[in-house]
């Protein structure tokens, strides 16, 4: 429901049988088809999962309607919708300051449910949102989900020879964000180190790992061996796909397994022999169970690559390159590959026929980099928890 127009006299907390975490996002959670808002829902669950009772303040900047109001109140105890009146100024050099990103709007709006709800914790996403912790006195816990390493971020696309995109601010100001936390969240262990190397002592590490949907099991027969790629259209896969596939056609002979290719970075995709392009797909399970190896061939970019992560919940192994594989190299037990013309080589060299008798060793090493990566969340979530339980 939308209470954008709730009376705002001051209510004192009515004792509520359980602790209540208010969540702050702009991102559109339902459906939770990109990585971020899945991510954001991992930690929805992890709240509920501790006791607590979850409210949304949902800064929209993605769009509202019928559908995901309804969606929104099955899911959170209160829902608090504000129109997005960000100005998100960007500065020459591609430098963003979280001053001219984060809306002053939302200061009453939270302070208004707090007085309603009584919050023991908030959590918000994305270090922009970090100014609305102040709006909290000490006896609320405050995290920042960080989501991403945003210092310097404009660094790496320049690097990649691209034209920096969304949000970078300067060390500076990211470590200015930070420090308004009681715990700021990283995705990745790399992250986590980089800022504790900065001086942070509230960094906490929390890796993205969805719920396993489906079992690693033999391949059955009644269609030929087939890879598969499931992207947005962002800039990282775009460049990833078109590398990658130039690197496949540079070969000279065809690939001899169909590419299945799915999602927005489809539009971006040269058709090639061999390509198959799905287009936008509904349900998640209809790309994998149509696919028997998952492909990532990053060329670069920032924060946890969950099309890496996710094949693994669904029962099939994934072949990436290093970038694919940032965050998690020190779990992985599948093959890794320096770069696209490694990968390629690989492909050829081991699949370059019809068969594929390889794919029974890597689905066994699928299983147990998945095992591997449910453990490490496991120690990770009881940290947490327990971090939690200790300031609630």
């Amino acid at each position: 429901m939308d209470l954008s127009n709730t009376p705002t006299t001051p209510l004192a907390p009515s004792g509520p049988a359980a602790p209540r975490c208010l969540v702050v996002t702009f991102n559109r959670l339902m459906p939770a088809d990109q990585g971020n808002s899945r991510r954001i829902m991992q930690l929805v669950r992890l709240y509920k999962a501790q006791g607590f009772e979850v409210d949304l303040l949902y800064h929209n900047e993605e769009g509202f309607d019928p559908a995901l109001s309804h969606a929104l109140a099955a899911e959170f105890g209160r829902v608090n919708v504000v129109r997005s009146r960000a100005p998100k100024h960007i500065q020459p050099g591609h430098v963003c300051r979280i001053v001219d990103w984060y809306d002053r709007g939302l200061d009453a709006a939270a302070r208004d449910m707090h007085r309603l709800r009584g919050y023991s914790a908030v959590h918000v996403n994305y270090v922009w949102y970090s100014p609305l912790l102040d709006q909290f006195g000490s006896d609320v816990v405050k995290v920042l989900d960080t989501h991403d390493i945003f210092g310097e971020r404009r660094a790496k696309y320049t690097a990649a020879g691209m034209k920096p995109q969304w949000f970078s601010t300067s060390y500076a100001d990211e470590d200015s964000a930070l420090r308004r936390a009681d715990a700021a969240l990283a995705i990745q262990k790399e992250e986590a180190a980089e800022l504790a190397g900065r001086g942070h002592r509230n960094i906490l590490y929390l890796p993205y790992v969805e719920p396993a949907l489906r079992p690693f099991k033999p391949r059955g027969g009644g269609r030929p061996l087939t890879f598969g790629y499931l992207g947005s259209g962002n800039d990282w896969n775009i460049l990833s796909m078109a590398e990658f596939l130039a690197k496949l056609q540079a070969r000279g002979v065809p690939f001899p397994h169909p590419i299945v290719v799915a999602g927005g970075v489809c539009r971006h995709v040269r058709e090639g022999s061999g390509v198959i392009k799905l287009g936008f797909v509904q349900e998640l399970h209809t790309f994998y169970d149509a696919i028997d190896i998952a492909l990532n061939p990053m060329v670069g970019g920032t924060g946890l690559k969950i099309k890496t992560v996710e094949p693994l919940c669904y029962g099939k192994p994934v072949l990436t390159t290093l970038p694919g594989a940032q965050g998690l190299t020190h779990l992985w037990q599948l093959p890794l590959f320096d770069d696209n013309a490694s990968l390629t080589d690989y492909l050829f060299e081991q699949f370059g026929h019809p068969g594929g008798e390889l794919l029974e060793a890597l689905t066994t090493q699928a299983a147990s980099t998945r095992q591997a990566l449910d453990a490490e969340y496991d120690g990770q979530v009881d940290r947490l928890a327990r971090w939690l339980a200790s300031r609630v």
